[in-house]
């Protein structure tokens, strides 16, 4: 089966980056207002963009707590990246600034605009990519930052048929959690989940087991339309290898 990028819309691409490129990247209060992100607490389960009819009980509303305590968790860390042909998502790894993201959600750009969950817009430098594993990492150009980071998982621990959840921008909607299981690991390395879990708009947001923990980040669609992510073993990888280019002499 063929792999698909979740790709947004050129339609929405091209309105988005009128406004953040087009009129310059320090827009923040423009592109609050044409893309506005979901309210906290906005918690969907099931396929994307549908949400969980109002009055279920049970196993039901177990997992809405379960997944209200991910949204809560996670998503403060959950971004948006624009760049010149792509929106996608991103997660914040380090609170001075340090994101992460697909590598093709970048493409072949050198910068991007970043949106937080809290609405402020920075720009910010690609500083390293892995192109085996669909990764980069941004760096935002600001000082004195104290941005709420993602917990990483000590390991990928979930079985096949465990709950897992996604948080990003599927169709342009940032801030939205959909949950969906674990298929399991494929013969690639990537993790592999149910179909209706991913959309586009959800590339480079991070995949999550119940404790609101990252196990991956979010990357494309197969053909039958399960989800596809990067596990944590090579995101740590690419962070380790950060951590010691930027390590302060002794």
């Amino acid at each position: 089966m063929s792999l698909q990028k979740l790709k947004v819309s050129p339609r929405l691409l091209a309105g988005i980056f009128v406004l953040a490129l087009g009129l310059g990247l320090g827009t923040p209060i423009l592109l609050k207002n044409f893309l506005p992100f979901a309210s906290s607490g906005k918690v969907e389960l099931g396929a994307a963009n549908q949400p969980l009819a109002s009055g279920t009980t049970g196993d039901q509303d177990r997992q809405l707590s379960v997944a209200d305590t991910v949204y809560q968790r996670a998503n403060p860390a959950v971004v948006t990246v624009y760049s010149v042909n792509e929106l996608g998502s991103g997660m914040v790894l380090k609170s001075s600034g340090l994101i992460l993201t697909n590598r093709h959600v970048i493409q072949n750009s050198i910068l991007a605009s970043v949106k937080t969950s809290t609405g402020q817009v920075y720009e910010g430098q690609v500083i390293d990519f892995d192109m085996r594993y669909d990764l980069a990492l941004i760096k935002l150009n600001a000082k004195d930052l104290q941005l709420p980071t993602v917990t990483l998982a000590e390991a990928v621990t979930v079985k096949p048929g465990d709950p897992v959840f996604a948080i990003g921008s599927p169709a342009g909607k940032a801030g939205t959690i959909t949950s969906g299981t674990f298929v399991g690991t494929n013969e690639h390395g990537s993790l592999q989940t149910s179909a209706g879990l991913l959309s586009p708009g959800n590339s480079g947001g991070p995949l999550l087991n119940a404790q609101g923990e990252v196990i991956g980040i979010s990357k494309g669609l197969l053909d039958n339309q399960s989800g596809l992510a990067t596990s944590i073993v090579p995101i740590k990888e690419l962070l380790d290898r950060y951590e010691r280019i930027h390590r302060p002499a002794p």
